[in-house]
């Protein structure tokens, strides 16, 4: 996710021209989102509805179609939430809704992003080779304990959108020094083979993550260089939030020339728009500025939105468009409290769910 601070954490074709029915999934396509919060919000006393009914959200997912849920994985978070055991416990109630799960590493104790990827607090002081260890037998053991309980994951990020490296200093990367890049794929080397030594019997694809959806020159820059590197990694992810990262054409722009370039399988693996602009008072993620051409911020203007992107990666070359994450579509207000995500999520002020939760399954 982006550089906020939160306490946990377009040209385009007119909506009378963007029918929500849309095309449905594809075979072997991944949609819907990473849905981390879920524990914070129930502990707060937030609900979920759907068709006017109170449900459990995995529960709702199951229903709306969705098939892919990604959950992030901080070291020792102060509160608790987005633990190794709560990850556990989340990936067992996506487990039994039949959804496949993507984790995301951050590799701190809190949000890392392209504007901070600090260690841990207990690998703060390690030597790098001492780092790289702690950064194999981490990913390991996370991994280890969701095969062993039965909910492999489907893929694992190595970081969260490490446009600018990891675990700062050692890891990061903002020049072309080669002793950066070396020091940023040794990293990176060593949570891919944790990954698979960890897997079992079964492959699990690993992916890196980053967030220049609208940026070719950057994003090529950056891939050109973990491949000179031999990085052995799977997937490409990338966020896209156009109020951020530009308008839509950019991202499929981008999208293309990665396709053809790496001839790697393409995730966006974050994105949202605004299906109201939030003036009430308090902290908020998003306030109303950069909107696209021909998706308003409204309930319609949302769903139309995500059925455009979804129309953009099955349409990618070669057929390496493979899946959408909708960022934090579960993030309610809760406990009497405004929500730093009030217009963002995929359910409303009150927990109801909006046309999108519908957009990101297949029952539209």
């Amino acid at each position: 996710m982006w550089a906020i601070n939160i306490g946990c954490a377009l040209a385009g074709m007119s909506l009378a021209a963007m029918s929500l029915a849309g095309p449905s999934p594809r075979s072997g396509f991944l949609m819907g989102g990473d849905v981390s919060e879920i524990p914070q919000v129930e502990d707060g006393g937030g609900h979920y509805f759907y068709k006017g009914r109170q449900e459990d959200p995995f529960l709702i997912m199951k229903k709306a179609g969705w098939n892919f849920v990604r959950f992030r994985v901080w070291n020792a978070p102060k509160d608790g939430y987005c633990d190794k055991a709560r990850t556990l416990a989340l990936a067992r109630r996506a487990k039994a809704q039949g959804l496949a799960i993507s984790l995301d590493f951050h590799y701190s104790d809190w949000w890392a992003d392209p504007g901070k990827q600090y260690k841990p607090a207990a690998w703060k002081d390690l030597s790098f080779d001492d780092l790289t260890k702690a950064l194999y037998d981490y990913t390991r053991d996370v991994v280890s304990a969701m095969v062993a309980q039965g909910t492999r994951p489907v893929m694992v990020q190595i970081g969260n959108e490490i446009v600018n490296g990891l675990l700062w200093p050692d890891g990061r990367v903002d020049s072309n020094s080669p002793d950066q890049w070396k020091h940023l794929a040794a990293l990176l080397n060593a949570g891919i083979r944790a990954v698979h030594d960890a897997e079992g019997n079964v492959r699990i694809k690993t992916m890196i993550h980053l967030d220049r959806g609208g940026d070719n020159a950057r994003s090529v820059w950056w891939f050109d260089h973990i491949d000179a590197e031999h990085v052995p990694f799977d997937l490409i992810g990338q966020s896209y939030y156009p109020f951020w990262h530009g308008p839509i054409d950019k991202m499929e722009a981008n999208l293309t020339d990665l396709a053809k370039r790496y001839k790697k399988d393409i995730y966006i693996v974050e994105t949202a728009y605004p299906w109201k602009v939030d003036t009430s008072e308090g902290p908020r993620v998003y306030s109303g500025a950069g909107l696209q051409s021909g998706y308003p911020p409204t309930p319609e203007g949302q769903a139309a939105f995500l059925e455009k992107l979804i129309s953009i990666l099955h349409g990618l070359p070669g057929g390496h468009g493979k899946g959408l994450l909708y960022w934090a579509p579960t993030w309610i207000p809760y406990g009497g409290k405004h929500g730093d995500y009030n217009n963002m999520a995929t359910f409303d002020g009150e927990g109801r769910a909006l046309p999108a939760v519908d957009v990101l399954g297949s029952k539209r």
